[in-house]
């Protein structure tokens, strides 16, 4: 490609992805001499200055979030008609393509991917940032196989009830959409678990649970269809990890889990107790990964498995069986794992059923002649718990560099090579490089941790706490939610470091019940059952609807609200006639610059009179340079006229109908 200059710095260098809304390119920042993708948008979407505006809102806030989860964006910005976001390169592939190639993929990998995953979007819900567009394609594997999330501010950009592209083509983001989205109703951070969850169930089984040519349909498979458990479609899944994959697609938000964070803690514990009392116990199949070697070797020998001219080599594991290698003299010697050991101990201690002590133990408590060896996953571990699993898996281990990190604890495994999951063969020595904590004037992180280990660790790098703040959240009381500046920055020693420490759950939630058709006092009684109150209603008249009837509520049926909350219904006042009057026309004048700053905006005008209430238009685009309108309008009675920018009300008259004038 030609060469092209963006900002005067940012050099495109090739075209590397292409997608729905926008093409990215990697380039060179000629200013900081590194490379970066560069996500620009089509000319399709050039043309919507509401979207363009939301585009580079959404996208700076992105760029505020610091997570090593999350794509990093570096900049925004536009020249010409082009509008652009600077972005971290990723070498690696999208989840997209890793799932195609691999998938089911094996379900201790799937947790790990999906628990930084769940990571990162907690520090986005934290920000009041909602994704609103979770899926594979935004996904991006690292060489190393972490996970990161992309496209922030394009997901937030884009409307939520727009399931067809420019060619009629279905958009991907349709079948991790969550029921709400689909209906065009309230989304929350619990919109986005939804999406995780539905990505999940694709790593796991392959497929994702609501297909079809037609996305109107797919979006109302979310909303009616019930899904198919994924141990319908893919063996080898553990029961409690479906739990968690059901809980977390449930239609509604209300019974799914409240947060991103306690998702986490879900899989977290999956995790423990999988390392615990083994893979069998919990009622789950690994799927390992044969290395290309070994395929070689099998390939050598033959499809019935022997080598040239001898026995089987399955066979000759059934001969060594669990006991592991024969002694010279022909007899089988026991090697013990010591983890194993411990977790019989741990088991005891913790009361774990014999059944399943006894399950875990006879399905991995021996040890078998193994000539390739999954590297296990140690990173966040200290050293001596690094040694301890790779040394039971016939591993060995040197240290290779302490490096500064604010993620992990002085002492800890910062990063490994070779990488998890990949297939060594016994006795390779895996390089671990260990922290040595933060250096002098670097903020340590002070969240997930106890109020008062948080108030130590302040102290412990020279900070000073600033006061405590407390608001109601999902994490456990006591817990550090938020803080000021973020780890891992620099700041002079003395800096004062805010903090918000949660009080604990936030208020109880309710369901919003169906309302519409109902009487009056049915409506205000199924509000009181449901926890919620009555706001003052709002009586019209109705050629429809008899006399107290309920015509409309302010919350969609399903929707989760806070116990307690007001909830407004317009009810009708039955249609009795009335003697009509002629209408009178009535003049507003419009001065733009006495309450515009953009010079492109969108303006609605709403009148109100004894026949109710009416938009003359609604979002109708306007420069700021033709000045200003006179808009015209009639009705009856006394009513009210209300000017709209931008969704703020700027001007609202009383008017009199009869007479003409206006307040």
């Amino acid at each position: 490609m030609s060469t092209r200059i963006l900002a005067g710095r940012y050099e495109l260098l090739e075209r590397i992805g292409d997608g729905g809304m926008a093409v990215v390119y990697k380039a060179r920042c000629k200013l900081l001499n590194r490379f970066v993708a560069i996500k620009i948008l089509k000319p399709d979407y050039i043309k919507d200055v509401k979207f363009i505006e939301n585009f580079r809102k959404e996208s700076q806030a992105a760029a505020s979030l610091s997570h090593p989860n999350i794509v990093g964006v570096y900049d925004v910005g536009r020249e010409g008609s082009i509008n652009y976001i600077v972005m971290e390169l990723i070498e690696g592939k999208v989840l997209s393509d890793v799932i195609r190639e691999e998938a089911p993929i094996d379900y201790m990998r799937a947790i790990e991917i999906t628990k930084q995953l769940a990571s990162a979007l907690s520090l986005a819900h934290k920000n009041q940032i909602i994704h609103r567009d979770v899926k594979p394609l935004n996904i991006l594997i690292a060489q190393d196989g972490t996970p990161k999330i992309t496209d922030f501010g394009i997901a937030k950009a884009v409307n939520a009830v727009t399931l067809i592209g420019a060619e009629g083509t279905i958009m991907g983001s349709v079948h991790y959409f969550s029921p709400e989205q689909a209906r065009g109703a309230y989304v929350d951070e619990r919109s986005d678990i939804y999406s995780l969850g539905i990505v999940l169930y694709e790593m796991l089984t392959g497929r994702v649970p609501f297909d079809g040519d037609n996305p109107v349909n797919v979006a109302l498979m979310h909303v009616n269809d019930e899904m198919v458990p994924p141990s319908k479609l893919a063996e080898g899944i553990p029961p409690r990890l479906e739990q968690i994959v059901m809980k977390a697609t449930d239609k509604l938000q209300v019974n799914r889990f409240k947060s991103a964070d306690e998702m986490l803690e879900a899989l977290n514990n999956l995790e423990f107790v999988t390392s615990i009392v083994g893979d069998a116990a919990v009622g789950g199949i690994r799927r390992q990964v044969i290395a290309p070697q070994a395929q070689d070797r099998q390939a050598d020998s033959g499809e019935d498995g022997k080598e040239d001219g001898g026995e089987k080599e399955t066979g000759e594991k059934e001969a060594t069986g669990k006991m592991g290698k024969k002694d010279k003299k022909g007899k089988p010697k026991v090697k013990f794992n010591k983890l194993k050991l411990l977790a019989v101990v741990l088991a005891l201690l913790c009361g774990v059923p014999a059944s399943i002590l006894l399950a875990s133990f006879i399905a991995g408590g021996g040890a078998e002649e193994v000539q390739e060896i999954l590297v296990p996953y140690v990173v966040g571990l200290s050293y001596d718990r690094a040694k301890e699993e790779l040394n039971d898996l016939g591993l060995d281990i040197q240290v290779g560099d302490e490096v500064i990190s604010s993620e992990y604890e002085e002492g800890k495994v910062v990063s490994q090579d070779p990488q998890f999951e990949t297939s060594v063969k016994e006795g390779m020595i895996v390089t671990v490089n260990i922290s040595k904590g933060t250096r002098a004037g670097t903020v340590p992180k002070i969240t997930g941790i106890p109020y008062e280990d948080a108030l130590f660790m302040i102290q412990k790098y020279g900070f000073q706490a600033g006061p405590k703040v407390t608001r109601k959240d999902s994490a456990p009381k006591g817990i550090v939610i938020s803080q000021t500046p973020e780890a891992g920055e620099e700041a002079k020693p003395g800096t004062t470091i805010n903090y918000v420490v949660s009080e604990g759950k936030a208020e109880e939630e309710t369901m919003m019940p169906a309302l519409v058709g109902k009487d009056m006092e049915e409506a205000k009684e199924e509000l009181e059952k449901a926890g919620l109150k009555l706001g003052e209603p709002e009586f019209e008249k109705s050629e429809e609807h008899e006399k107290d009837i309920v015509m409309w509520q302010q919350y969609p049926a399903g929707n989760a609200l806070a116990k307690g909350a007001t909830v407004k219904l317009k009810v009708s006042a039955g249609n009795e006639p009335e003697e009509p009057s002629e209408p009178v026309s009535v003049s507003l004048e419009i001065n733009y610059s006495d309450f515009v700053d953009n010079q492109v905006f969108f303006l609605t005008v709403t009148v109100s009179d004894e026949d109710g209430a009416r938009n003359l238009f609604t979002e109708q685009q306007r420069i700021k340079d033709n000045m200003g309108e006179t808009v015209t309008f009639t009705g009856k009675g006394t009513g009210t006229v209300t000017v709209i920018i931008d969704g703020q009300a700027v001007i609202k008259r009383n008017v009199n109908f009869d007479t003409g004038e206006i307040d």
